[in-house]
């Protein structure tokens, strides 16, 4: 068996992206519609003792364009030789080229057995194509449908025609800065319908090296380039980085859009970045279109064709040198890889196998809610975590106002009547973040603190999200402020109550200077 590394290109107009749909242990074998499908069909021609099945490093979606995407398949011959590279490339090439299909394969490397096009790959570059009406003609274009402005045919389908009159440069490139680095992108990926494994937690984890937004070119010819040229500045917009998430490239190009259109500000940017969560989204915000994308490149380390097995026989140094080789991986221990996924689904990695393995939850269960909130200042003052915004715990302890901090109050279920609970809430706006102004939330929380307490049998419940930062520094600072505690009291009563209690290190540092 011999593998093959295949760098190809295409044009995603009329593909429904690069991965097969049709599943073939159904019965159906063909699938012209997908990248993959129409490759696996072309390899057919070579006449392997196997079946062809690709193994892919991007996955691109529907419309999605490649100047540079991989794959790998295992072929063996009926000789048992290696198929020359070059004559897999021509072979595809000439299979497309008589089926009209926008497909081209660059170039065909024999690799070792070890590679793998996904895992091996160190980084992946996307390219997004931008073209801004210049301001003089949007003036002139205001109030005229998007149909009806002129776009260059040749650029149908290929590059993101805007045509707002008052889209800044200055701001896309400058939010799209802030995504350089490590960041939880759970906001800006999207769910595939009919995906098992995404409709549950998943990683979400990732870095993006660089992103630049630099002037492009139209692709237009002759008479057309002028007249394009006159009424759109290009802008080439490339992202590089090792993985990214469904969707996830669109997402953050319609964020930055938005940013620059000023449907959004750099604040709501921030929010979607730094709180990862779908609810985090903006509806103001629009996906990019896929028409746009294009994978450019996928980079791997140098392939040394010393790794790859070769059929002459070895020179007498050579062979001493294998049979230690030998000897010494005799002494070697087996290793495998479980990996289990989110939907209970798990896989077997041993010796290059991939192996099903017995349904087991990749998570556990929580039964055990947090819906205890513990009594800060007697018959007063309660500190929790959304879990206690129930109706049967407000009711238990008499709540009367409910503080969220920097989350949104969860809807309170009504009685059997259909009657709902009379509760006086105030969202305070409130990231988990060291540098968020401390000072600006107490004037608000205390405020309505304050409130509660002027009523008689007035009860607040103080809560965030876990009931272990951003809520416990508002009772802290209450506690401060308004019982003329210091920061050592008020840490020691809040944490007798509540021991799971941690303030982040930038909300401790704000409310010792507090005491101060």
């Amino acid at each position: 068996m011999n593998r093959y590394l295949i760098n190809l290109s295409y044009i995603g107009t009329r593909f429904r992206g690069i991965q097969r749909k049709i599943d073939k242990s159904a019965g159906h074998f063909k699938d012209p519609h997908t990248v993959q499908g129409v490759i696996e069909e072309a390899l057919l021609k070579l006449r392997s003792v196997n079946e062809p099945l690709l193994k892919l490093s991007s996955r691109t979606d529907t419309g999605v364009h490649a100047l540079h995407n991989t794959v790998h398949v295992d072929l063996q011959r009926p000789n048992g030789k290696p198929y020359d590279a070059d004559r897999i490339t021509k072979t595809l090439n000439r299979a497309f080229e008589r089926d009209g299909q926008s497909l081209r394969i660059l170039s065909t490397v024999h690799v070792p057995l070890t590679f793998h096009a996904r895992l091996c790959a160190k980084s992946r570059t996307y390219l997004y194509r931008l073209a801004v009406l210049r301001s003089e003609f949007s003036r002139e274009t205001t109030g005229q449908h998007p149909h009806e402005r002129f776009i260059p045919i040749e650029e149908h389908d290929r590059c993101y025609f805007i045509g707002h009159p008052r889209f800044d440069i200055e701001t896309f490139g400058r939010v799209a800065r802030m995504f350089e680095g490590v960041h939880d992108f759970r906001t800006f990926m999207a769910v595939a319908k009919g995906n098992p494994r995404q409709q549950e937690a998943m990683h979400s984890l990732r870095r993006i090296d660089r992103i630049t937004v630099e002037r492009g070119q139209t692709m237009t010819v002759a008479l057309n380039r002028e007249r394009t040229e006159r009424h759109y500045d290009f802008w080439d917009v490339r992202i590089q980085g090792r993985s990214f998430l469904y969707r996830q490239v669109r997402r953050m190009v319609g964020a930055w859009v938005a940013a620059a259109e000023g449907r959004i500000d750099e604040r709501d940017i921030y929010r979607m970045l730094t709180v990862p969560s779908q609810n985090s989204w903006c509806t103001n915000v629009f996906v990019a279109p896929a028409y746009a994308l294009y994978l450019c490149h996928v980079q791997y380390d140098p392939i040394s064709p010393s790794t790859i097995s070769s059929h002459r026989p070895p020179s007498t140094s050579m062979a001493s040198f294998l049979e230690q080789l030998r000897a010494r991986k005799t002494e070697l221990q087996r290793t495998e890889t479980i990996v289990t996924y989110m939907d209970g689904s798990r896989k077997i990695f041993r010796n290059q196998l991939e192996i099903d393995a017995p349904p087991r939850l990749g998570f556990i269960v929580d039964n055990s809610p947090d819906q205890v909130p513990a009594c800060i200042v007697s018959q007063f003052l309660y500190l929790g975590s959304q879990d206690c915004v129930r109706r049967e715990v407000l009711e238990r302890y008499g709540i009367t106002h409910v503080l969220s901090v920097g989350i949104e109050m969860p809807p309170i279920e009504k009685d059997e009547n259909g009657a709902q609970l009379a509760i006086e809430r105030k969202f305070v706006e409130c990231l988990d973040l060291p540098e968020t102004v401390l000072a600006d939330v107490l004037a608000v929380s205390n405020a309505f603190i304050d409130s509660c307490r002027a009523q008689p049998g007035g009860r607040v419940l103080v809560h965030c999200n876990a009931g272990v930062s951003r809520s416990t520094a508002v009772v802290l600072g209450y506690l401060m402020q308004r019982c003329d505690q210091s920061f050592m009291e008020a840490f020691a009563t809040v944490k007798s109550k509540r021991p799971c209690v941690q303030p982040n290190v930038g909300f401790i540092k704000q409310l010792k200077q507090l005491q101060s």
